[in-house]
């Protein structure tokens, strides 16, 4: 199997990437208390990927903040092979956070992630995405959601310009 492996529940280790053009069997499930250190490996993983933003927190930071949006959010998980790859929090109208451990994205997971959320809030939904994270920002588009307003950075936590999207409803 090529991945990664929760070898602990703080570590993920990579494997050889062999899956070529074969796309993984992903599945969307609820997010469950016993999940959340798997699903904070996946959380730390994304952003130690993403060389334009700071990683200003630990991992074990990482795994007490996603404890706490598993607990008090609707967070749903991507999964391959029962192991966590993705992730997604709902709150109120807000998708907090999409994510997928770089070893599994643009392999399907995180447009499977987007529609349950799209699911789960057919009204529409907004959300924050800095602005250097092009591949993000074209993954969204895609998916039929629209930047509607930039910022330079100052109110979030990373200092680090962003961009707030909409997904308006299903029509």
């Amino acid at each position: 199997m090529a991945g990664f492996i929760v070898s602990s529940p703080y570590e993920v280790k990579r494997e050889p990437a062999s899956l070529g053009v074969m796309e993984p069997k992903v599945s969307i499930r609820r997010a469950a208390a016993n999940d959340a250190d798997a699903v904070a490996a996946v959380f730390s993983a994304a952003f130690e990927g993403m060389n334009f933003v700071p990683k200003l927190h630990s991992d074990a930071e990482d795994r007490t903040f996603v404890r706490g949006f598993i607990a008090d959010g609707e967070t749903w998980i991507a999964t391959h092979e029962r192991r966590p790859i993705g992730l997604a929090c709902i709150e109120g109208d807000w998708l907090s956070h999409l994510y997928v451990h770089p070893t599994f994205q643009n392999r399907g997971a995180g447009g499977l992630l987007l529609d349950r959320v799209k699911k789960q809030r057919p009204g529409g939904f907004q959300f924050w995405v800095f602005q250097a994270n092009a591949g993000a920002r074209r993954f969204y588009e895609r998916h039929g959601c629209a930047a509607v307003e930039f910022t330079d950075g100052r109110r979030n936590e990373e200092k680090t310009p962003d961009a707030r999207y909409e997904w308006r409803g299903a029509s």
